[in-house]
């Protein structure tokens, strides 16, 4: 995912490319909007990435896809003119345009899918997991298990639920 900026930041201030990303893992598809600034470029970029997860009931590993988008400014390093070095950013965690003039939007896209990412992703909404005594996948198969309540304190609620099911 890198753009050559040589020529936009050769252009006046508020200049601007657009492209279409293609798919490049974990981008699935996406756009992209280069804007020419005093210091660099602000990258704009709006992408349906596909993730991977583990399920958190059943532990299956699946992807699934999520929709990040981000603004972010690459500061340049070299005045593409001249080829002078300038001063470095303020920000040491800021991105960077290479002394190539080129930008590369991996980090970022890498960063705001990791943010986008469930904290507990699920292979399905109604995945029913796996069972707590025996270990058996249930969206394989049931097992033989018996179910009894966790907690001693709900045994009197699971009765009166077992009472209104017979």
């Amino acid at each position: 995912m890198l753009f050559n900026v040589s020529g936009l930041l050769r252009e006046p201030v508020g200049s601007t490319r657009d492209y279409i990303l293609e798919p490049e893992p974990p981008v699935h598809r996406g756009r992209v909007e280069l804007i020419r600034t005093p210091g660099g470029v602000l990258v704009r970029c709006e992408a349906d990435v596909v993730l991977d997860g583990v399920c958190s009931r059943c532990l299956a590993a699946f992807g699934y896809h999520e929709a990040i988008s981000f603004e972010e400014i690459f500061v340049q390093q070299v005045d593409v003119v001249s080829g002078h070095k300038l001063a470095p950013p303020e920000d040491p965690d800021s991105f960077l345009i290479s002394q190539a003039h080129t930008i590369d939007i991996t980090e970022a896209v890498r960063q705001y899918s990791e943010a986008a990412a469930e904290m507990q992703p699920l292979c399905r909404p109604d995945c029913p997991g796996i069972c707590p005594e025996c270990g058996q996948d249930l969206n394989i198969a049931g097992c033989s298990c018996e179910q009894q309540p966790v907690d001693h304190r709900w045994a009197a609620l699971a009765g009166l639920k077992q009472a209104s099911n017979g």
